[in-house]
């Protein structure tokens, strides 16, 4: 297709949408408000998932190695040698699903207490070397939050570790939350954006049929339905950008002003910073405002290249 007749194709969409100014208004307004919603649910679906996933990345595995003070039947009362201890390291760092291993010997443990509250230092300095109460401990974190359990199970059952703890019923309940969170996300960010298509295509529509009587002429004097498509075609595009545009500018204008101040306000909560997301939300709309306004001028012509 040659330059000239998109060019032409072009002109004719701009002067479209002047001519008919008000509904050319009308629809990058309800392009706008449309997208404004579906670009508030993804933040707030990303935001959501950021959440779960530093809530998950925050799970790990604490083991307690046998020492002679533990009762475990399977420690035999005695201390592991270092040895020992190590091979248990390395055989948990070679397991599958297993990020992060971490040691803790029981006398930084007894030192990491005394630090903790320097009142009692004198009174603990009394139980230093053999008379360490304290365990050696071992922290895991793995790649999946939902490997937690059998992660832990095979570290159970490993000769030298006398217990292991992962707060079972909060790891259970933290990944129904994630889970709710993630496919809610998801069902109401796949609701919103047939809603986007519904109205943009209906608005566009409202603008094909003003034109129902020039579309038809077109038709009967021998243009071909594509020669006819392609300004509404590309006065959807026009249409959809610029009324994503406004829906990007007024996004990235609130989000940047309201994420410090959630966060200010509940530093505990992990927002995702404006700079990380806020210039591929904008250009995603802009693009699918066009995308979208392409193919509803498309297929809103259907019924009336049928002359």
């Amino acid at each position: 297709m040659s330059l000239r007749g998109w060019a032409t194709a072009l002109r004719d969409a701009l002067h479209n949408t002047t001519r008919g100014s008000l509904m050319s208004l009308a629809s990058m307004l309800s392009v706008a408000v449309t997208l404004l919603v579906l670009a508030v649910v993804v933040l707030l679906a990303l935001n959501l998932e950021n959440v779960a996933a530093t809530a998950e990345s925050q799970v790990e595995i604490k083991g307690y190695l046998c020492t002679a003070r533990r009762e475990e039947v399977k420690c035999n009362q005695r201390d592991l040698t270092e040895a020992e201890t190590k091979a248990i390291l390395d055989r948990i760092r070679s397991m599958p699903y297993v990020q992060q291993v971490t040691f803790l010997s029981r006398h930084e443990a007894l030192e990491q207490m005394k630090q903790a509250d320097p009142s009692q230092a004198a009174l603990l300095a009394g139980y230093e070397g053999d008379e360490n109460p304290l365990s050696d401990e071992i922290y895991v974190k793995v790649t999946d939050v939902e490997q937690v359990a059998a992660v832990a199970e095979q570290i159970q059952a490993m000769s030298g570790v006398a217990r292991v703890d992962y707060g079972k019923e909060i790891v259970a309940d933290l990944l129904a939350f994630t889970n709710a969170v993630r496919i809610g996300g998801l069902g109401l960010v796949v609701l919103l954006l047939f809603a986007t298509v519904l109205t943009l295509s209906n608005t566009i529509r409202l603008s094909v049929y003003a034109r129902r009587r020039e579309v038809s002429i077109m038709k009967l004097v021998g243009a071909t339905d594509w020669y006819i498509r392609r300004p509404f075609v590309l006065e959807g595009m026009l249409l959809g950008a610029v009324g994503a545009a406004l829906a990007g500018g007024v996004t990235a204008w609130g989000y940047i002003r309201l994420a410090p101040a959630i966060q200010e306000s509940l530093p505990f909560l992990p927002l995702v910073q404006p700079e990380l997301i806020l210039t591929d939300l904008v250009l995603a709309l802009l693009g699918l405002g066009a995308v979208l306004g392409a193919v509803a001028s498309y297929f809103s012509l259907r019924r009336f290249l049928k002359v």
